[in-house]
């Protein structure tokens, strides 16, 4: 008996066509008309949902609460092995990590896009999408949560992100490695995530703002965030997670006013922690009462910040699980 997998499409390269300046329009193709050169029919039943057909960096979160809800819609249906997800590679990661956030099933939810056109020479198109199907409709793909596939890899969405503008071999997990392979059309998973959290969506979500520190960085960013309605930052601070004195003294003024604050660092691999004592160290900043961000990337620190905030949450020592 054939799996089923539902194929939702968001548009992005893997979806564009060249215009008459010979520039990329992302979404300007139907998945019908991608899926067609897949050859899978014989082995797995698609099913098709053209979502949308937009540029990746033009999506909002209201289109991501109503990819969450198409999502789990699909999921109603007991027969459905898995979900992928076409999309464009610019806000990949981000959308991947949300909805391993906001999705509660044990089903796979695959996000896969391209570097190339469909048109391109050496166009990686229908290998990410075939091989993301066979990935969705892989038993050993249960209970993996959202995963990237991208150039033959399986991606933890927590980890994973962008590491090149143009090559085909486009995404990585710096310092994690990945989740396992596809060789051959044999799908081969060897390690999963072990936490799992989960955050209801909502309408609405609270502002909250990444600031980066580097050598001679001022307050005025932060100073600005003083008097907006931010409910929430990501430092992305030095190495173990340093920042200037002259930002520290605007930190130390937003958790007074009570705005959570979760540290992070720029660095690949490692985790922020308070390992040095001056004005300015994580140290420092812990005890002004910012949050420990652990390993995170600041982009998945933001949406993780926003999801607890939107949903109340109290204890926030757990951030960096």
């Amino acid at each position: 008996m054939k799996k089923k997998v539902v194929l939702i499409t968001t548009g992005g390269t893997i979806a564009s066509q060249r215009n008459q300046f010979n520039m990329l329009e992302s979404g300007k193709l139907n998945g019908e008309a991608i899926l067609e050169m897949c050859k899978l029919e014989d082995q797995i039943d698609i099913e098709l949902i053209d979502l949308f057909q937009l540029p990746s960096m033009h999506l909002t979160f209201e289109n991501l609460n109503h990819l969450n809800q198409t999502v789990r819609k699909v999921f109603e249906d007991q027969s459905v092995s898995g979900v992928v997800i076409t999309h464009g590679t610019d806000s990949l990661e981000e959308t991947a990590y949300f909805l391993e956030l906001t999705v509660d099933d044990t089903r796979p939810v695959v996000v896969t896009g391209s570097q190339k056109s469909p048109a391109d020479v050496g166009s990686d198109v229908y290998s990410n999408l075939r091989n993301s199907l066979l990935v969705a409709s892989n038993e050993q793909a249960k209970n993996i949560g959202t995963c990237v596939v991208f150039n033959e890899k399986i991606f933890n969405s927590k980890y994973v992100k962008k590491v090149h503008t143009s090559s085909i071999d486009a995404f990585g997990a710096i310092g994690y490695g990945m989740l396992g392979y596809i060789d051959n059309d044999e799908v081969n998973v060897y390690q999963k995530p072990i936490n799992k959290e989960y955050y209801d969506i909502k309408e609405h979500y609270p502002y909250v703002e990444i600031v980066n520190a580097y050598l001679g960085a001022n307050s005025k960013f932060l100073d600005f965030l003083l008097e907006s309605d931010v409910e929430g930052v990501v430092l992305v601070g030095s190495g173990r997670g340093q920042i200037t004195p002259e930002m520290t003294k605007a930190v130390e003024k937003l958790s007074n006013k009570g705005t959570k604050i979760v540290l992070t660092t720029s660095t690949d691999e490692g985790r922020v922690f308070p390992s040095y004592d001056y004005y300015g160290s994580a140290n420092n900043l812990k005890k002004l009462g910012v949050h420990m961000g652990g390993d995170f990337h600041p982009k998945k620190a933001r949406l993780k910040l926003m999801l607890m905030l939107a949903n109340q949450a109290q204890n926030f020592e757990t951030f960096m699980r």
